[in-house]
């Protein structure tokens, strides 16, 4: 037998099509996110004036607000209810993009006034994403076996991803018809973009609220707030993982905000191409959930993410040789970013499930998150004030024309490459040797080219025929 064959799923097969309604949940979620992040937001920001300080104090928001995951995971581990909170924290982080979006079009608010409200709204909004993220993670961490999660994160990020690429070129090629009408067309492209965003936001509740909670086994004794929060750091395994959490989100977001702001101010893309740009690494991301999912399922995670890793390095590196004219460079990096990313994404997730004890699971997610949101909070902040001190300074070595962005993506590449050397100490139950990844794709059949489309297209065909099934 195949070493993959026997690991299929039926999204059927756990009470009242859970995982199905979890799959429709991320789908329009992730529409949500799409149209409220990326180069909607970053062009958001620069419609409103704000300064590169400002754009790296927004990016650094999602990241701050992690430290309110603490108080909801004692009250989670204390009383339960994590599916109200999670239903409820992400309904009051969407409907805040309402205020928002008005906020932006009151006629007599000065700009700098309304970037400051705006501001304000948005760390509210993420605030309760953080609150509803960390209680929706324990939830379907107990409802997903672990036999089958690479395999079904790997199926929802895709389907995800999917719908996420279809809103992002749609919007994208909209925002650019609209802004080349008329000096009104901007302002009224984004908001439609952010009133379907909430509208879809709105729609995953109604699939989160058909996902049933499991039962949980009371934990013989409820530790203080204080104990709790000292638990992961005693857990030498998980420490190190906390370390390397750190260091590589603050050198990953270091650069990735200002990503967007440099294809729009410094190689002067349109918003449909960079739209364009999103919808292949999209589709990249989509192809390699489904290829780091299997793989993860044979050789655990760690091995994953170090193999993924390392490409992941040289990433922001190669941006600096990328010129305003050029097409082909760009397609190629959106490429094989959005495919490695994919299995770095999934399987730090999916390594985090595996080194958190059950229990006190909810205390290791907030502390993982907030000390990764930690790195990827003052990341952005410090890269903001260095391009603020550095102004419109140019630096030319050799042949190479430098700005500023430059300077970030090669410091970027010189944290990444610090913090891949802490993976090593990590340890992960049953982990495979990145050399094992080689050995599992020349046993997969799963691969081959002979069996055409069904492999990407299987979790389509799947979940429409258990919808007729139903």
């Amino acid at each position: 037998m195949n070493g993959w064959e026997g690991r299929s799923y039926s999204v059927e097969a756990y009470p009242k099509g859970d995982l199905r309604n979890s799959i429709y949940d991320g789908i329009f979620a992730n529409m949500f996110a799409t149209l409220t992040g990326g180069v909607f937001l970053t062009g958001f920001a620069l419609f409103l004036g704000m300064s590169e300080f400002m754009i790296g104090l927004l990016a650094s928001m999602p990241f701050l607000v992690t430290i309110f995951q603490l108080p909801t995971s004692y009250f989670l581990m204390k009383y339960g209810n994590r599916k109200k909170i999670a239903l409820g924290a992400a309904a009051i982080a969407r409907l805040i993009w309402i205020p928002i979006l008005t906020t932006a079009f009151i006629p007599n608010l000065s700009t700098s006034a309304k970037a400051l409200v705006i501001l304000g709204l948005l760390f509210i909004s993420y605030a309760f994403i953080s609150i509803s993220y960390v209680s929706w993670l324990s939830w379907i961490s107990d409802l997903v076996p672990d036999s089958i999660r690479g395999s079904f994160f790997a199926t929802r990020n895709m389907l995800c991803g999917a719908a996420g690429m279809v809103v992002m070129v749609v919007s994208g090629k909209l925002l650019d018809v609209l802004n080349g009408q008329s000096y009104k067309g901007l302002p009224l492209g984004f908001a439609f973009a952010f009133t379907l965003a909430v509208f879809f936001g709105m729609l995953s509740l109604r699939f989160i609220n058909r996902i049933s909670e499991p039962q949980r086994e009371q934990v013989e004794k409820t530790r203080s707030f204080g104990e709790s929060i000292g638990l992961p750091l005693k857990e030498p395994r998980f420490r190190s993982f906390l370390i390397f959490a750190f260091l590589w989100s603050f050198s990953v977001h270091i650069a990735s905000p200002f990503f967007t702001l440099y294809f729009l101010r410094e190689l002067r893309f349109s918003y449909g191409f960079v739209a364009a740009l999103g919808v292949l690494s999209a589709l990249a991301d989509m192809l390699g959930m489904r290829f780091w999912g299997k793989i993860s399922d044979r050789v655990r995670n760690k091995a994953v993410i170090r193999l993924a890793g390392w490409i992941a390095v040289f990433l922001p590196l190669l941006w600096v040789t990328v010129r305003p004219e050029s097409v082909i460079m760009p397609v190629l990096l959106h490429l094989l970013g959005g495919g490695f990313w994919a299995g770095i994404n999934l399987c730090m997730n999916n390594l985090l499930l595996r080194i958190s004890p059950q229990d006190y699971r909810a205390w290791y997610f907030s502390t993982y998150n907030i000390l990764g949101g930690l790195g990827a909070a003052i990341a952005p902040v410090l890269a903001g004030l260095f391009l603020k001190l550095l102004g419109d300074l140019d630096f030319q070595i050799f042949s190479w024309n430098l700005v500023p962005l430059h300077l970030i993506f090669i410091i970027s590449t010189l944290f990444r490459l610090l913090s891949i050397q802490i993976l090593k100490y990590v340890r992960e139950p049953e982990e495979a040797p990145v050399g094992q990844i080689v050995r599992v794709l020349r046993s997969a059949r799963g691969l081959s080219m002979t069996n055409g489309f069904n492999y990407l297209l299987h979790p389509f065909i799947e979940i429409l025929e258990n919808k007729h099934e139903s």
